[in-house]
């Protein structure tokens, strides 16, 4: 019996039963119809619900309505009927004990959201279906929700957070066996790390996705990594490898049950490769291909993708009007949908390079400067968020933190439970010892007096200290204005008469003695410690560490902004400072982490570099200018100061200041 004769079977039998023997009918016809559009899936699936719901199976009703959200979302592309099914039965159904399936049917309405653009309410949804997923003890479930709840942290630019859902997601999928969602986290954490420029680290979690693959047909797995994988040779400017990537990409998808999806995202990037290796005879070939799918269906996602590939066709012709339309458009609706901001710099990248080509300066420098002022925002966005990568080694040094309280509370009791012994002892023995101890105690009077002696010596020499900071300080200040007030505005008068009189060459040179001027001022006195605040002086310190260096900084600072006064504020800001420079000067590390954390107990302070290190020890220490200074500071704020270091194993300052 072919599937069109059973189809007519079920109807057949569907129309002479009623109530649960029709509901099982019903069931059948959905199962033979699974997802098949042409076979009225849909519509069989709804009758099913229906019914279900009139005779009370909500548990039933709940996994058919997260089978249909999924179809539209998935299959159809519809996620705007996805929504509308939820909402017409998302209420009657919650009511089930059926937790898996209500939990799912939370998953997809997520989904739906998510592809809608409602973006915090899709995250709201897969909260609700992690906890289903709790009281229905389903592992895969939780998996899933926990994936798409790095997708969703990745698309707002929450690294840290993202990385942690998807490596979660990963373990999860992974003690289930399940391959195929492994590789989707995997996948996503490539993207997390492409977007951000982490090409090696995403290449890598690629090629180990690839790996786990093999020979089996899991083609949408293939066509998402080798598509990503033209993304990022395309963002560097290795256009061949784009080209023989996106291919791949198409061949994968050509292979699996719902091309359509993605086949036209898969076609706009093979008309830009082309166009990138100059084949625009290609190009225009694929070009047919996706307009013939969008006058088929006019969708926005369509329309996008249609745009984007009609910019880079104009531009490669050297038609730069059209080229500056559709790119025009193209940046118009990607700010529309929201579209991660790292595309958004790439597409004012290619307007301001359309305006340049068409001879436009005016345009083309106004795009160019958005394009840098986003791309600074991004790169401000990677520092302060910390991207993925190093989220691990935030974690660890965190529990760093615990770990040297716990041993110096340890170290407390112990003491403690000495002296207790030690007093318990000397009154069992109080009576044998006691000329002895008569002995002893004009010894001990003159070691206690050498005690004090020393230790008011030291605090002499600690107040000396202090007190050579604060003149520094009060000097730097006097300077830095002086500098400011002064000399900047004779330069600034320079310059300006320099230009009057049509000197270029003596205003050219006025202006960088004006900046060099300004530089050596900021560093004297940190001006953005009055306009900013504590907080934001120090996340500025290290965005421009990291935009001036080859060094990458990741930071999670707390606001500590009302924590201190103004002279503890320079002192701490000084501080960090101070150690920024020792690992510039020193240290030759690729990466920095900078831990600032506010907790009940105090303000932790974490520095850690992965440089070449050094043997900690008291000389070592005391020889160090730097480390002497630092230490200082941090006993003005009445903190305790550590660091812990190894020969190539990199350096960690922990700080601990009571507020």
């Amino acid at each position: 019996m072919d599937i069109q004769s059973k189809i007519d079977f079920f109807n057949s039998k569907i129309q002479q039963t009623d109530k649960g023997e029709r509901l099982t009918w019903l069931d059948s016809l959905t199962k033979i119809t699974y997802r098949n559009p042409k076979l009225e899936y849909d519509a069989a699936l709804r009758q099913t619900i229906d019914l279900a719901i009139d005779l009370d199976s909500l548990n039933f009703a709940a996994k058919k309505v997260a089978d249909l959200i999924g179809f539209q979302n998935n299959f159809l592309g519809k996620p705007k009927e996805g929504l509308k099914l939820f909402k017409t039965y998302g209420e009657k159904l919650n009511k089930g004990t059926d937790f898996g399936a209500i939990g799912r049917m939370y998953l997809n309405a997520a989904d739906s959201y998510y592809y809608t653009g409602d973006i915090d309410t899709s995250f709201e949804y897969y909260a609700l279906t992690k906890t289903y997923a709790a009281k229905a003890k389903d592992e895969q479930l939780l998996g899933w929700a926990t994936m798409y709840t790095g997708y969703n942290e990745s698309e707002i630019g929450k690294f840290a957070e993202a990385s942690q859902s998807l490596k979660e997601a990963a373990t999860i999928f992974t003690k289930l066996k399940d391959t195929t969602n492994m590789l989707g986290a995997k996948n996503a954490l490539a993207v997390l790390y492409s977007r951000n420029a982490f090409y090696i680290e995403a290449e890598k979690e690629r090629k180990e996705s690839i790996l786990l693959i093999g020979k089996t047909n899991r083609y949408r797995a293939l066509t998402n990594l080798y598509y990503n994988a033209a993304e990022d040779h395309k963002r560097t400017g290795d256009f061949k490898e784009q080209l023989v990537n996106v291919k791949a990409a198409f061949l994968a998808n050509s292979k699996t049950s719902n091309a359509f999806l993605i086949k036209p995202k898969i076609l706009a990037q093979l008309i830009s490769a082309y166009c990138k290796n100059d084949s625009i005879t290609e190009a225009e070939k694929y070009f047919e291909d996706l307009n013939a799918l969008y006058v088929k269906d006019e969708s926005e996602d369509l329309k996008q993708q249609i745009v984007k590939a009609k910019r880079i066709l104009y531009f490669t012709k050297g038609d730069y009007k059209n080229a500056i339309k559709y790119s025009a458009e193209f940046l118009s609706l990607q700010q529309n949908k929201k579209t991660h901001l790292g595309d958004i710099v790439a597409s004012e990248e290619f307007l301001a390079e359309a305006y340049k080509a068409s001879g436009d300066d005016i345009n083309y420098k106004k795009h160019l400067l958005n394009h840098y002022t986003l791309k600074d925002s991004l790169s401000n966005i990677q520092n302060v968020k910390s991207l993925a990568y190093y989220q691990t080694l935030y974690e660890t040094e965190k529990r760093d933190f615990e770990i040297e309280n716990q041993k110096a509370n340890i170290s407390v009791l112990n003491l403690e439970n000495n002296v207790l012994n030690l007093k318990n002892r000397n009154q069992n023995q109080l009576l044998t010892f006691g000329s002895l101890g008569l002995l002893l105690l004009f010894g001990g009077i003159i070691v206690y007096r050498s005690f004090l002696n020393a230790k008011k010596r030291e605090q002499t020499q600690q107040e000396f200290s202090q007190e050579l900071i604060i003149t520094q300080e009060y000097e730097r200040t006097r300077i830095a204005r002086d500098l400011h007030d002064g000399i900047g505005q004779q330069i600034i008068l320079i310059k300006m008469k320099a230009f009057k009189a049509g000197n270029n060459e003596i205003s050219d040179i006025a202006y960088r003695a004006l900046e060099e001027v300004r530089s050596i001022s900021r560093d004297l006195y940190p001006v953005t410690l009055e306009k900013l605040g504590l907080t934001k002086s120090i996340e500025q310190l290290l965005l421009d560490l990291g935009k001036n260096t080859d060094l990458f900084v990741a930071l999670d600072i707390d606001d500590v902004n009302t924590s201190f006064n103004e002279i503890e504020s320079l002192n701490f800001y000084r501080f960090i400072q101070e150690s920024l420079n020792n690992v510039l000067k020193h240290a030759q590390a690729n990466t920095l982490v900078v831990n600032i954390l506010k907790q009940s107990d105090g303000i932790k302070i974490l520095i850690k570099d992965n440089g070449l290190g050094f043997e900690t020890n008291e000389k070592s220490i005391q020889n160090s200018l730097g480390l002497k200074t630092m230490a200082e500071r941090v006993s003005m704020l009445k903190g305790s100061f550590a660091i812990k270091s190894k020969t190539e194993e990199g350096t960690s300052i922990l700080v601990q200041i009571p507020i």
